[in-house]
C-alpha cells in the first residue's frame, strides 16, 4: 500500500509511505529557503517531476486552518496521480498525527504520548486551538485521548469532562491562562525573536535567575507579565498579541549590557513550563501505570525539560520525537491511515527515522571552489587544527537537529569554539552548541548520561576539557555516536590525535536559513561564510573557497 500525504500551513511537507515505511520526504523550507515555509506547491511540483505520484493508493491532504480546503485544489492533486486514488481530508487531527509519528517510531508496543505545541487543530465549536494532548496508544491504531486542552480568544474559561470521560479544557487566552506553548512563545517574542525561535529563549534562559516577585502561576500569568514589562510598553503590547500571526519579530537587540532582564524572564518561563509538563506526565503515568512515554509537538525540542523528565521519572522509558515539528504531520498521518487500513501489527525498530530527506544526486559537477581528495584522517586532522568542516552526506535530517548528515563540526576542546562558530553562522552570542561524542566515552564528559542518538536531551558536563560545547548552566546537548554511524571512525581518528572522541556539532546553515538540503545550497553557504571546508563524505571530496 502506497500513501502520499501533503500538509499545508506551518512547516509544510510531503511524504510517501510505502507498506508502512517512509520512502520519500520533502520539507518546503529546504527547497524554498524560507524557514517554516507554509506553501506546499513547491513540494507538489517536485513530487510530480520525480514521479512520486505514481501508483498512489491514498492521497492525504491536511489543512488545520479554519478555512475549508477548496475542492478544485483537491481535484488538481488527485489529477497528478497516474491512476485513480482515494482522497482523505482529515480535519481536527493535528495532535493525533504528531502522536502517531512519535508512537510508531518509538518501538514501544504501548505508550502514553504527550503532544505539546502552541497551535494545533482548530476546534470550530469553541473557536479554540489544540495546545496540549495526552493519548494512550497501542497497536494497530488505538489512540485514546486522556486529556485535551484548547485555548480560545473568544470564550470564557471552561473546564469539563467529555461524555467519554476525557479531561477537556478550554481556556480564554485573555483571562491570563497561557498554555505552555504560547507562554514559551512569549519568551521568544520578549527577546526580539518570533514564535518559531523558542530555542533562542531556551538558550538565554540558562543565563537567568529566579525573579522572586515574579510568580508565573495559574491565572496570574498575564498580570505578572504586565507588571514585569511595565517599562517596555511597546514590547508589552506586541508580546500579549500571542496568536501565532506575527510575521516579523519585535525590533529588539539583546546585548551583553541588557540581556539579564530578558534572561530572567526566559528563566521563569522555562521553569513554569517545565513544571507544568513534568506534573502532567507524572499524573498520567500514575493514572494508567504505563511506563513508556513519547513526547511530540514543538515542545519536544526542549532539551532541558527532557532531561528533567528523565531525572524525575527514572522508571519511565522516554522517547522524545526527533522530528517533532509540524513537518512530521505527513508521516504521522500516513502511518495512522496505513495501520487503520491494513491492521498491520509490525513494530519497526527505532534509529532509522531521522533521515528522510530526498536522495541527492552525485557527482557534483563543476564549482568555483578549490577541490581536493581527502580522507577521514585528514578531516580529523583539520578539526584538531581548529578548522571548521561542514559535512554533507546522503539524505538530510528530517528534523531540526543536525545529526551528522548536514552538520558543521569544530574542535570542542577549543575555549574559543563558541565565538568562532557563532561568527561563522552569524548567530547570537548566547546560543549554545551541541556535541557529537563516542557513545562508549560519553560518561567521561557527562553525568547521568544515556544513549542519545537524536540529540533530544542535555546532560550535565563533568569535564573541563570541552569548554567549546559547555553552556553557561554547565550542560550540553549531545548526540551519542556508536559504530553504526558513518562518523564513528572520524571521532576515533580525532581521539587518536587529541585523546578525546568528542567534537562540536551544529546545523549546516546560516542564521535564519533552513538546514542545507542540496549540494548547491552547501556551496552557497560555504561561499557566504567564513566556513573552512566542505566535505562530501561519499566521494571523499573536500572543498574550500579560493579567497
Amino acid at each position: 500500500m502506497k500513501i502520499m500525504s501533503i500538509s499545508s500551513g506551518h512547516d509544510a511537507s510531503l511524504s510517501v509511505v510505502d507498506d508502512g515505511k517512509v520512502s520519500s520526504y520533502l520539507k518546503a523550507e529546504r527547497y524554498s529557503g524560507i524557514k517554516h515555509d507554509s506553501d506546499e506547491r513547491i513540494l507538489i511540483d517536485i513530487a510530480s517531476k520525480e514521479g512520486l505520484f505514481k501508483d498512489i493508493d491514498y492521497l492525504i491532504y491536511s489543512n488545520d486552518s479554519p478555512q475549508e480546503v477548496k475542492s478544485k485544489q483537491n481535484e488538481k492533486l488527485i489529477s497528478k496521480s497516474r491512476r485513480k486514488c482515494s482522497m482523505i481530508e482529515p480535519k481536527g487531527q493535528h495532535h493525533l498525527f504528531h502522536a502517531s509519528h512519535a508512537f510508531y517510531d518509538s518501538g514501544f508496543e504501548e505508550a502514553l504520548v504527550v503532544v505539546i505545541d502552541s497551535t494545533g487543530a482548530y476546534l470550530r465549536k469553541h473557536s479554540g486551538y489544540e495546545c496540549v494532548s495526552v493519548y494512550q496508544t497501542s497497536y494497530p491504531y488505538n489512540f485514546k485521548p486522556l486529556y485535551k486542552r484548547y485555548y480560545s480568544y473568544d470564550h470564557e474559561t471552561l473546564i469539563a469532562k467529555t461524555p467519554s470521560g476525557v479531561d477537556f479544557e478550554i481556556h480564554n487566552i485573555l483571562d491570563g491562562s497561557l498554555d505552555v506553548g504560547n507562554l514559551y512563545n512569549s519568551a521568544a517574542i520578549a527577546i526580539g525573536a518570533d514564535p518559531d525561535n523558542c530555542g533562542k529563549a531556551m538558550g538565554l534562559s540558562c543565563y537567568g535567575k529566579s525573579i522572586l516577585d515574579f510568580d508565573l502561576k495559574g491565572y496570574e500569568v498575564i498580570n505578572n507579565i504586565k507588571k514585569y514589562f511595565k517599562d517596555y510598553p511597546d514590547l508589552l503590547e506586541y508580546l500579549l498579541t500571542i496568536d501565532n500571526d506575527h510575521n516579523n519579530s519585535f525590533d529588539l537587540t539583546i546585548t551583553k549590557d541588557n540581556f539579564q532582564f530578558f534572561a530572567d524572564y526566559c528563566y521563569e518561563v522555562q521553569r513554569q513550563c517545565q513544571e507544568q509538563v513534568i506534573d502532567l506526565v507524572g499524573k498520567y503515568v500514575s493514572n494508567t501505570g504505563i511506563k513508556n512515554v513519547c513526547i511530540s509537538g514543538g515542545y519536544a525540542m526542549n532539551i532541558i525539560t527532557n532531561y528533567e523528565l528523565m531525572q524525575k521519572y527514572p522508571e519511565v522509558n522516554f522517547y522524545f520525537d526527533p522530528v517533532c515539528d509540524d513537518s512530521n504531520l505527513t508521516i504521522g498521518s500516513s502511518y495512522y491511515f496505513y495501520r487503520m487500513k491494513t491492521k498491520d501489527m509490525t513494530i519497526y525498530p527505532v534509529s532509522t527515522t531521522s533521515y528522510h530527506g530526498y536522495p541527492i544526486e552525485l557527482p557534483l559537477g563543476a564549482t568555483s571552489c578549490i577541490e581536493s581528495e581527502t580522507s577521514i584522517k585528514e578531516v580529523a586532522s583539520l578539526l584538531a587544527q581548529n578548522k571548521s568542516v561542514a559535512v554533507f552526506y546522503g539524505q538530510a535530517e528530517a528534523g531540526q537537529r543536525a545529526l551528522g548528515n548536514r552538520s558543521i563540526l569544530f574542535n570542542a576542546l577549543n575555549p574559543s569554539a563558541k565565538e568562532i562558530v557563532n561568527d561563522i553562522k552569524k548567530r547570537e552570542w548566547y546560543r549554545p552548541f551541541a556535541a557529537m561524542v563516542l557513545e562508549e566515552d560519553a560518561h567521561l564528559y557527562f553525568d547521568n548520561v544515556r544513549s542519545n542518538p537524536h540529540m533530544t536531551a542535555c546532560f550535565p558536563v563533568i569535564s573541563d576539557i570541552i569548554p567549546g560545547v559547555t553552556h553557561v548552566d554547565g550542560t550540553c546537548r549531545i548526540q551519542t555516536i556508536n559504530s553504526d554511524h558513518f562518523l564513528y571512525d572520524l571521532l576515533l581518528e580525532f581521539k587518536k590525535l587529541t585523546g578525546h572522541g568528542i567534537v562540536l556539532n551544529t546545523s549546516f546553515n546560516l542564521a535564519g536559513q533552513p538546514l542545507v538540503e542540496k549540494p548547491v545550497d552547501a556551496f552557497r553557504t560555504l561561499c557566504k561564510s567564513s566556513l573552512g571546508f566542505l566535505w562530501f563524505y561519499e566521494s571523499n571530496r573536500l572543498f574550500k573557497t579560493n579567497f
